[in-house]
């Protein structure tokens, strides 16, 4: 999710990403808060909220995509002297509606996108144990390189929930890196007069190069660089592979929430970039005027065109989002991997139970489960193709399905397992913005960021964990040693989390599957 707010939110958010700055006062800390890299020296920063992280916040990793760069294909960074990354970037332009409620505006606002955006937003994000404590590790550190959802229009890193720093201070064993790419129709265009179309899902790339080129000097191993999203970051992660099927550069793939059905748009006419022209005095062009025109167009007058007109559902509609390509985004997933045109990485995919309340309309009682079981199609079924895909190519797959319904999370009964729900078990910050947390949750909280790691750790090994206790809240009887197995149609090794007062356990996806295969 990723919606601009200017409120209170904003000023946690930053001070919580960048609270008192502190060098600890040492040339030993201040030597290791100076990385180099190919973007030039990057100066970094520790707070007393994490203090044994090393945060560099707002890494260029492109050149800013504005003027002629603005509708073409990123450029690496050139170097240009000393980077100060102390504070989190700009998000790239956010396509806004004006006349929307859903629970994330209504309720959740730990998702939403705070402070400001740009053009000029092409920056990662790295959060970094201490150098004195990656040395005692046996090997550089995984790398989890996270890549935000919000509907291909909206997102990006500015979001209380998704700040990683509280994760990284407890485990001292992982990277996180949080990019931003272009979104709505600065990413996808899909304009007559350009050559490429999927902008974003190119900065992706670009930010995937970067990570790889420069994540050793951070303490990073750029072998064991998972490549993770939700929502649309997790469309993104599962079509990544069908791009790149002889060099992903990436060791495996986490994709939450998103699967490559929901990525590819349609306008095959084109005519959707040459609407919005009209609208902002561009009109009656041909291709490369028309392109000309709407480069010199100021970002914010081209934002609030499409977003006044869009939100206010005047026909025709226009939206901006991945489109087929034959580069980036194909018409026949199933056929690539059935002409083994996919990387061979493996791959951790599944679903939360009540997705669709996070795409539904907000009211204080719901929509009813008629509605809700519809709506969480949109993302159960595209994640229930995509893993038999992946199994019909004989591709290592782990398939979860997330049940978590937690007060602080979810404070309305309705919500359940909602769209992005899980993200804050995973990044560590439930028990910061809506309440206290009970044992249970923190329970499936630490075995979800285990299995997650285990598998950067060894991705062909597969996710495995230490279990104390027989999953069931408040009993630890026993200990034992738990494999996620991967998963096979018609198996019952899909991992449900949160259900029933058990932290984990593997059951059927055929309720799942049998409601895709009759709607």
């Amino acid at each position: 999710m990723g919606i601009i707010i200017h409120s209170v939110l904003a000023t946690l958010c930053i001070f919580k990403a960048f609270a008192a700055p502190s060098s600890h006062g040492s040339s030993t800390h201040n030597s290791e808060l100076i990385v180099e890299t190919s973007s030039g020296s990057i100066h970094g920063f520790i707070n007393h909220t994490a203090p044994d992280v090393r945060q560099f916040l707002g890494v260029p990793f492109a050149e800013p995509p504005v003027e002629n760069l603005r509708f073409a294909k990123p450029e690496k960074k050139k170097p240009t002297g000393l980077v100060k990354a102390l504070k989190l970037p700009n998000s790239c332009m956010q396509q806004f509606n004006p006349n929307s409620s859903t629970i994330y505006t209504a309720y959740e606002t730990g998702f939403l996108i705070s402070g400001g955006n740009s053009e000029d937003c092409l920056y990662l994000s790295i959060w970094a144990p201490r150098l004195e404590n990656t040395r005692l590790q046996q090997r550089p550190l995984p790398v989890l390189l996270y890549i935000p959802g919000g509907g291909f229009t909206s997102g990006g890193q500015a979001s209380l929930y998704k700040i990683p720093d509280q994760w990284v201070q407890r485990t001292q064993s992982h990277i996180v890196v949080i990019m931003n790419y272009r979104l709505n129709v600065f990413g996808f265009p899909n304009a007559k007069g350009l050559a490429d179309q999927n902008l974003g899902l190119l900065d992706q790339r670009l930010a995937v190069e970067w990570v790889h080129d420069n994540i050793a000097n951070f303490g990073g191993d750029p072998e064991r660089i998972i490549l993770w999203g939700q929502s649309a970051g997790a469309g993104s992660v599962s079509v990544y592979p069908y791009g790149y099927p002889e060099n992903p550069i990436v060791a495996g793939l986490i994709a939450d929430s998103g699967g490559s059905g929901i990525v590819g748009g349609s306008d095959s006419g084109q005519t959707n970039f040459t609407y919005l022209a009209g609208l902002v005095g561009c009109k009656n062009l041909g291709p490369d005027d028309e392109i000309a025109c709407v480069r010199k167009v100021p970002a914010q007058d081209l934002e609030n065109a499409l977003s006044w007109y869009s939100g206010n559902n005047t026909s025709p509609s226009i939206s901006f989002k991945p489109v087929v390509d034959n580069e980036t985004a194909f018409v026949n997933w199933t056929q690539r991997v059935l002409e083994g045109k996919i990387a061979k990485i493996p791959l951790i995919i599944g679903s939360n139970t009540n997705e669709g309340a996070g795409f539904v309309s907000f009211t204080p009682n719901g929509p009813g489960q008629a509605a809700l079981d519809k709506a969480t199609k949109i993302i159960s079924c595209p994640v229930a193709a995509e893993v038999k895909n992946r199994n019909a190519g004989d591709l290592p797959t782990y398939r979860y399905q997330y049940a978590g319904n937690f007060s602080n999370v979810s404070p309305l009964p309705w919500f359940g397992a909602y769209h992005s729900s899980e993200l804050p078990l995973l990044f560590g910050t439930h028990s910061e913005y809506g309440g206290v947390s009970t044992n249970f949750e923190w329970n499936v909280s630490y075995a979800m960021e285990a299995l997650w790691l285990s598998f950067a750790e060894d991705p062909s090994r597969g996710p495995v964990r230490l279990v104390i206790g027989d999953g069931v809240a408040g009993n630890p009887t026993n200990t034992s040693f738990f494999a996620w197995p991967q998963f096979r149609q018609g198996s019952s090794n899909m991992l449900l989390f949160a259900q029933h007062n058990k932290v984990m356990q593997l059951v059927s996806s055929k309720s799942i599957d049998d409601g895709c295969s009759s709607s």
